[in-house]
Order: structure tokens, then C-alpha cells, then sequence
């Protein structure tokens, strides 16, 4: 079935349960890439205009990594914002208000349902940008591992939200790559973007893509971070199957008094303007939660950057932990209190005009891959999935045993039956050792011709909770040392598919003045997915 038509059921389906919502709604468009630039299905150029939504279990704990690792539950060691219905019913008119249509994610949980949210933020033209990790499951820095438990966490979440028309993308990390060499983080990450986007075309979803968010300047100065430079290099070399779709920068550094140049903005936008991907501000305001006022939007969809950059995303919606923070709003139970700088976003975004271009009379200018950098590692490690277990393991044998229907204790077979049963086992024994012992030459035989690049890389497994000790939360904004006094921390798809549907781009200044209380999708439309079949 075509996407067209695919798509065209899924909001039919909706819009037949649910009449309340508005005409504008349905011509929601696809956003696909070309080049290094957004593109709407109806051709016109898309530039994120995104904020940071989500919520730490408790404001005064905000990102508080330790802490939330001690927790017992996965609802303690993150909120879903997508799955809290009466949250996003409240929040969505104030997100409409600051003009966004984007809000970002640092964790979901895929077990819980986010029919609603996302039905409610379709209603509003809002995308979604979700992040793959959670605190505790992530990649991590510092003794980096792609096991199965990670491979499960991400795909899961792919499973999750791959069906909602308004999924931007997926971002597989936040300023986790520590290196690029061959014992470093960066090919860890590299094989988590390959088996992802290979898991998406396996799956036949629609092809939503994967991409990396990363630090890029040295603390709030100007000068450019030449491992950065070198992890977004990294990321983009090579087979397009392992690289990235596209790429974010957390940008903190324009504070109130700031310009294009004292900023540092010049120094990323000209070294970027030949990235053969879109880019975006991934999170951006002054990490001097004192000294910003949010004069650079003028300056990021301006024509100094909007030639270059797709955007950005705002750090961050929620006000918490300690003042003074960076939210934009306060929400206390049902009730939202705006925040001085929140005027200064919505002003802002409401002036805004980047220049920009249609699909049909763009020419990337530049459609081949970064050089790998010097020094880059030459190989990735394994699908974690890929990975054989020994015929003779305590897990197969487990897993086995799991699966064998429970033995009774009342034997009314004679024994000559016994004699016979115990006959045939140890036929179907001998017969499972000479498989076995043929397997295993065979595999030797494998890892002989493969050399030594597969064998450099461990499997080194997680703590028996599943929850790696190491991980740093959601990224640099959650650091757990203090987070509040730093933002930063420390620490392709090249042509749109041509199956893509056309649809108008949603009508303009559409604001929900009241939230019904039924909900916008029912499971009965989850059944209707996105696919490229």
C-alpha cells in the first residue's frame, strides 16, 4: 500500500472518531530531507522553531543522575512527557503560544501509551524529536558499550513512534562521543545510527531519520571544540547506511549583549556551511540563566544562519530545580505560570523570516560524505543482535527450559516405554553434539577469515539491573554536577523517497482555546502505521 494511502486511512480513521478536530489538522504535511535542508511534502522549506520538553522526576532534583540511578522504577528515573495526557492538554496552548513546532524529548518510555499527546500536538502542527536513550541507557563516554538491553531500548522506542505522522526524528545521543578511535565512544555511536536505520528498513517503517546531537564550542567560547569538529566529520563519513541524517549543536553561548560574531556563531556556521546534512540548534539560550534574552533568534533564522541551519530548539520549556533556572514556564498541577523570558521567545518567534527555498529549485550544492578524519576508527562493532551464543551457554539452556511445558510428577508409562523414551534421548543428545560440534568449526572457521577486526570488540554487559552505573542521564543538560550553573556540561537520507505523499502545509495561527476530553487517538488507529510498504 502506498504512504498516501497509508497516511490518508490513519487521518481518516482519526477524524471520523474524533470530528473536533480542526480542518487544518488533516493536510498536516510529511518533513523529509534533501541536501542539507528540511523540506515540507508540499516542497516549501521547514525550519525547526523547537523547545525542550520534559520534566525530571523532582524539581528539586533536577538532573540529579546519581539520584535517579537509586531509584527502583523506570517512572523514577525520568517522566514521559508524551504520556501525560492532562500535562499536555495544559501545556499545548502555552507551546502555541511561543510559536514552536517542534518540541524535543530527552526520554520516553515505549511501554506507556502516547496516543493522546501526540494526537494533540498533530492537532496543533506540532512535531516531535525524540531521543532514543534514557538515563542509565545510553551510550556513555567513558567505557562505551552496544549491547542487546541498549538495542532493545532503542528500538523499542523506534516501535513506539514510528506510526505518528508527526515524529521528526530519532536522535540516537547527546554529547556522548568522547573520541573516535577505535576503543572510543564515537564507533559505539556509529553502530547504534547503523543498526537503527537498518532496523527501520527491516521493519518497512516509514524511513523517519536518525541523527546525533553534539557540544561544538569550548564551554561559552567562541572557538570551536576540534574534537567536535572531528565527531561530526566521523559521523558523516563512509557508508551512508552507518552515518547520521543529520546533526544538532547545543549552542549556549549568546547571552544578552552578544552578537553573530562574539558568540561564536560565525565560527560554527562557516564551518558547517559545506555539511552535506541539515543541521540545527539542538538546545540553545545563554547558559547564564540571569543574562538571557533570547536576542539571537532574530540572529539564528536570519540571513547570516538560515542559509546554513534548519533552526533550532530552545532550552528549556519546565522551570525547575533551583533558581534561577531556565524555563520558560511554571507549572504547578494544572495550573502554567509564564516567565519573564517566555515573552521574549514568543516576541521573537512572532518577527522571524528566514530566507529560504522551495524542494523544486534547490541544488545541494555539496552531496558527497565528510572525509573521515585522521585517526577515526576503521571499523564499527557488531549488531549486538548478530551475536551467537554457545550452543552449550547457561542462557540457551535457560531460555530452553523456559520454554519445555512443566514436567508432572505422575509417570503412568511402563518401563518398557521408559526404556524407549530414554532410547530416543540419547539419540536426539548425540545428534545435538555432532550440530554442535559442526557449528563450532564452522564459526572458527568465520572468525579466522574475518581477522582481527571483529575481535577487538567486547561485549561488556550492564550491571544485573540493566542499568549502566556510568550513564550521564540525558545528556549535557543533565548533569549531575550542578546542572543548573552550566546548560552545556561537559562532556541519510540525501533525497526525499519519491513515494512521499503531498500534502499543504497546515494554515497558520491555529490556537487551541480549549482541550476536549476525549482522546484525539484511540488504539484502534495504531493499527493504521506509517510504512513504505
Amino acid at each position: 500500500m502506498s504512504l498516501l494511502r497509508m497516511r490518508s486511512l490513519w487521518l481518516l480513521t482519526v477524524f471520523s472518531l474524533h470530528t473536533s478536530f480542526p480542518v487544518e489538522a488533516q493536510n498536516l504535511p510529511w518533513v523529509s530531507i534533501k541536501g542539507s535542508k528540511f523540506f515540507y511534502s508540499n516542497g516549501s522549506q521547514f525550519f525547526i522553531k523547537g523547545v525542550i520538553y520534559q520534566q525530571v522526576p523532582n524539581s528539586d532534583e533536577q538532573g540529579s543522575v546519581s539520584t535517579n540511578l537509586a531509584r527502583s522504577s523506570a517512572d523514577s528515573l525520568y517522566v514521559d512527557p508524551l504520556s501525560d495526557a492532562s500535562a499536555c492538554q495544559r501545556d499545548i496552548p502555552y507551546l502555541q503560544k511561543l510559536q514552536v513546532n517542534v518540541v524535543r524529548t530527552y526520554g520516553i518510555d515505549s511501554s506507556k501509551g502516547h496516543d493522546y499527546c501526540m494526537g494533540l500536538l498533530l492537532k496543533a502542527g506540532i512535531y516531535a524529536l525524540i531521543d532514543l536513550p534514557a538515563p542509565g541507557l545510553s551510550i556513555t563516554s567513558l567505557n562505551p558499550t552496544w549491547t542487546d538491553v541498549l538495542y532493545d531500548r532503542y528500538t523499542n522506542v523506534i516501535d513506539a513512534m514510528h506510526s505518528y505522522p508527526n515524529t521528526l526524528g530519532f536522535v540516537i545521543g547527546d554529547s556522548i562521543i568522547g573520541g573516535i578511535g577505535q576503543t572510543d565512544s564515537g564507533p559505539y555511536v556509529k553502530a547504534a545510527v547503523r543498526d537503527m536505520k537498518a532496523y527501520i528498513r527491516q521493519k518497512n517503517y516509514f524511513p523517519i531519520p536518525v541523527g546525533y546531537v553534539n557540544n561544538v564550542l569550548q564551554g561559552n567560547a567562541a572557538a570551536i571544540d576540534s574534537s567536535s569538529k572531528d565527531t561530526w566529520e566521523y559521523l558523516n563519513c563512509g557508508n551512508t547506511n552507518d552515518t547520521i541524517d543529520f546533526f544538532g549543536a547545543n549552542l549556549v553561548s549568546f547571552c544578552k549583549g552578544s552578537t553573530y560574531t562574539d558568540s561564536g556563531y560565525n565560527n560554527v556556521t562557516q564551518e558547517l556551511s559545506d555539511y552535506s546534512i541539515p543541521t540545527f540548534i539542538a538546545a540553545y539560550g545563554c547558559s547564564q540563566a540571569l543574562n538571557r534574552d533570547f536576542s539571537e533568534i532574530k540572529v539564528i533564522y536570519g540571513e547570516q544562519m538560515s542559509p546554513v541551519w534548519s533552526g533550532g530548539v530552545i532550552y528549556e520549556y519546565f522551570e525547575q530545580g533551583p533558581e534561577p533556572g531556565y524555563g520558560l514556564v511554571s507549572v504547578s498541577g494544572n495550573d502554567v505560570s509564564t516567565r519573564s523570558n517566555f515573552a521574549d521567545v514568543s516576541t521573537s518567534m512572532a518577527t522571524i523570516s528566514p530566507s529560504s527555498t522551495t524542494s523544486a529549485s534547490y541544488s545541494p550544492s555539496n552531496t558527497n560524505a565528510a572525509t573521515c578524519p585522521s585517526g577515526a576508527a576503521t571499523s564499527l562493532p557488531p549488531n549486538p543482535k548478530l551475536a551467537l551464543v554457545s550452543p552449550t551457554s547457561n542462557s540457551t539452556s535457560s531460555a530452553a527450559a523456559s520454554r519445555s511445558p512443566s514436567r508432572s510428577t505422575h509417570s503412568g508409562l511402563s518401563s518398557g516405554a521408559r526404556a524407549g523414551i530414554g532410547v530416543g534421548v540419547a539419540v536426539v543428545a548425540i545428534a545435538a553434539l555432532v550440530v554442535a560440534l559442526i557449528f563450532i568449526r564452522r564459526r572458527r572457521r568465520q572468525k579466522k577469515a574475518e581477522g582481527n577486526g571483529r575481535e577487538q570488540w567486547t561485549k561488556t554487559e550492564l550491571a544485573a539491573d540493566g542499568i549502566d552505573p556510568e550513564a550521564k542521564g540525558y545528556g549535557p543538560h543533565m548533569a549531575d554536577s550542578n546542572p543548573r550553573a552550566e546548560v552545556d556540561g561537559t562532556g541519510v537520507i540525501r533525497e526525499a523517497p519519491g513515494d512521499r505523499p503531498i500534502f499543504e502545509k497546515p494554515g497558520e495561527g491555529l490556537i487551541l482555546h480549549e482541550m476536549d476530553g476525549s482522546s484525539p487517538l484511540q488504539k484502534e488507529c495504531t493499527s493504521s502505521t506509517r510504512s513504505t510498504a
